[in-house]
């Protein structure tokens, strides 16, 4: 059960870059989205959605300010990341460990492809904002074993 949690946790973390599914203003998400109001009031994310390619696009536009032509560069690395990431999410024959190993090197990958295509203030923004965000705490769902 930790490992299925830990490699749910890996695959959110790696839709969202490690960075972009949490955000240190919260945001109002758009209706409709099919997220639960106690979720949102609560602003504990452990039950968020990870985000679109598009709202990670989005979100990494407004902090690094991206040009139109990387937007559309970083939104097809995205997208292969996210298929990448449901092959191995649906490789039953995998190990967990296996699992998360290649999580950690898609991930890595996809932060290099995407550092690929910034200028030089971009990248100091990047590796900035990925460095709060792997500094910011974890949060754990109520209820889980402390280890």
């Amino acid at each position: 059960m930790k490992r299925t949690r830990t490699l749910i946790f890996l695959c959110i973390a790696l839709f969202s870059l490690g960075a972009f599914a949490q955000q240190p203003q919260q945001q109002q998400p758009p209706s409709g989205q099919g997220t639960p109001p106690a979720t949102d009031q609560a602003g504990q994310g452990e039950h968020r959605q990870a985000p679109t390619v598009d709202e990670q696009v989005k979100r990494l536009s407004d902090r690094i300010n991206l040009t139109d032509d990387q937007q559309a560069k970083a939104k097809t690395i995205l997208e292969d990341q996210h298929a990448q990431a449901q092959v191995l999410l649906n490789d039953n024959a995998m190990s967990a460990d296996d699992k998360r190993q290649k999580f950690m090197t898609l991930r890595q990958t996809t932060i290099s492809k995407i550092r690929d295509i910034l200028n030089d203030d971009q990248k100091k923004k990047f590796d900035a904002y990925l460095a709060e965000m792997q500094s910011a705490p974890k949060e754990k769902p109520e209820g889980s074993p402390k280890n």
